[in-house]
């Protein structure tokens, strides 16, 4: 894995290989993004899950200004959310960083006459 030096006015892609970043001021409060290479890179059941989620935190938010139901059920509805958004993140993490063969496979089948 490369290593990130930390520019502060700059965010990360989510891609731990990728070397692009994005500007603060164009993404207010995100931690990373998706660059357009990486975007595309990805499987499609990973971006219509990322569609998904996306769709289903905008109709909340909607919901949640336009409503004033208790505050503890909207707690929930959002830590579900966030917790989706998690799994989805680690996931795509771990499709970026995942290497096709496992690390010293090679060693074992020269060791074993396969190769």
């Amino acid at each position: 894995m490369q290593m990130r030096l930390a520019v502060p006015d700059r965010i990360p892609c989510i891609n731990p290989n990728c070397r692009r970043t994005a500007s603060r001021e164009k993404y207010p409060g995100a931690t990373s993004i998706i660059c357009g290479k990486c975007w595309r890179a990805m499987p499609d059941r990973m971006r219509k899950r990322w569609k998904q989620l996306k769709s289903r935190w905008k109709k909340i938010s909607r919901a949640m200004r336009k409503r004033s139901t208790g505050e503890a059920t909207w707690n929930l509805i959002v830590n579900q959310i966030d917790s989706a958004w998690d799994r989805l993140n680690a996931d795509i993490v771990h499709y970026f960083t995942a290497s096709e063969k496992p690390i010293g496979i090679e060693d074992f089948l020269k060791d074993n006459g396969i190769v």
